[in-house]
């Protein structure tokens, strides 16, 4: 297929999903799904809501950095949903629904996915996935906005000018991929994980996020603002925040970037 038909996507909702999702937006072109997310939620319209869009020309990733979103080229959709939790239960949300994505993948049968703390699917050391989670209102009136963008299929020039190494989910499944379940799978896997989150909090996920992590008990960088930490992944906590164990001891992380390191941390025993 020489793109992806969005429209054929969405019709293959089935109706049950489509009730739990709410209203159901469809966008050819927009600027951004979270920020047509946010002009909705601040504009008074409340109610559960699924943006999709068939091309962003302002696709945002983490901070701040941009997202190529070509037409047809990628799925690009954002969920919004009430979460009437404190602000910090968010936290570990992006790291839920990267485990939601590889699940709902799994679902089709594509495996060999992992995880990179905190929010990105990897196929390899190449990243197909990104997540970006934000928020609206407080306490009891609040509502995420889960943005999430997902490489189909890409056109070699644009996979060209992404700075980091990237795949493309036609490329990892040579095209052999029923694409009317996708969009299904992966939302369904994202309602159930976070109403388990929602519930339980990030300790039910630990294990599973620790057995997909790409970078379980290998040695890394971390990027904190200007400052660079060396050390040993040794997993996440029941809150969600990176465990990085180097000569000074345990350092535990709830913001940062990962990068493999060059050298061997040499973490105390």
């Amino acid at each position: 297929m020489s793109g992806i038909d969005l429209h054929s996507l969405l019709n293959g909702l089935p109706h049950g999903l489509r009730r739990a999702l709410g209203e159901v937006l469809e966008f050819d072109r927009i600027d951004s799904t979270n920020d047509e997310a946010l002009r909705r939620l601040r504009g008074g319209q409340l109610r559960n809501c699924l943006i999709v869009a068939r091309e962003q020309s302002a696709g945002r990733g983490r901070r701040g950095h941009q997202w190529q979103s070509p037409g047809g080229a990628g799925l690009y959709f954002s969920l919004v949903r009430e979460f009437p939790l404190p602000l910090d239960r968010i936290l570990a949300l992006g790291p839920v629904v990267a485990l939601a994505l590889r699940a709902g993948l799994g679902d089709l049968e594509v495996y060999g996915l992992s995880v990179k703390w905190p929010n990105d699917l990897l196929s390899g050391n190449r990243k197909l996935g990104g997540i970006l989670v934000e928020t609206h209102g407080a306490d009891e009136q609040r509502r995420i906005i889960v943005g999430v963008g997902l490489n189909l299929r890409f056109p070699p020039a644009v996979m060209k000018q992404i700075d980091k190494p990237a795949i493309d989910l036609a490329t990892i499944c040579e095209d052999d991929l029923d694409w009317l379940r996708l969009l299904p799978a992966i939302l369904n896997r994202l309602l159930e994980y976070i109403g388990i989150y929602r519930d339980e909090g990030f300790a039910f996920f630990r294990d599973e996020w620790n057995k997909f992590d790409r970078y379980f008990q290998q040695d890394v960088v971390v990027q904190v603002g200007d400052e660079k930490i060396i050390g040993r992944v040794s997993g996440v906590d029941e809150t969600g925040a990176l465990l990085v164990r180097n000569a000074t001891g345990v350092q535990r992380m709830v913001s940062g970037t990962i990068f493999p390191s060059r050298h061997r941390a040499d973490p105390k025993p």
